[in-house]
């Protein structure tokens, strides 16, 4: 049988980091009740482009990944509730 010729994979050439910035990772842990979670995102997107109408990209780029936490494992979850703890005292519920 013959060999399927291998196509080589590139890769994406990564953007530049403009001169006197630094590419950081926020991270937040959030306890909310999925009814209420694209508000929530809503809300953190109007703070990171407080105006959507600019044109061209934001002066600062930023990207938002929203995951349920349901798909972890629970030494993860348990990991991440605690630190919510840390920051938080527990809901009265």
């Amino acid at each position: 049988m013959p060999r399927k010729k291998q196509v080589p994979r590139t890769r994406p050439e990564l953007q530049a980091v403009p001169p006197g910035h630094r590419l950081y990772r926020i991270t937040i842990n959030v306890l909310v009740n999925p009814a209420d979670i694209d508000t929530l995102t809503g809300r953190l997107v109007d703070v990171l482009c407080p105006d959507a109408s600019h044109e061209g990209d934001c002066a600062d780029p930023w990207s938002m990944i929203t995951t349920d936490a349901d798909g972890y494992d629970r030494r993860v979850q348990r990991r991440m509730l605690e630190q919510i703890r840390t920051t938080n005292p527990p809901p009265p519920y």
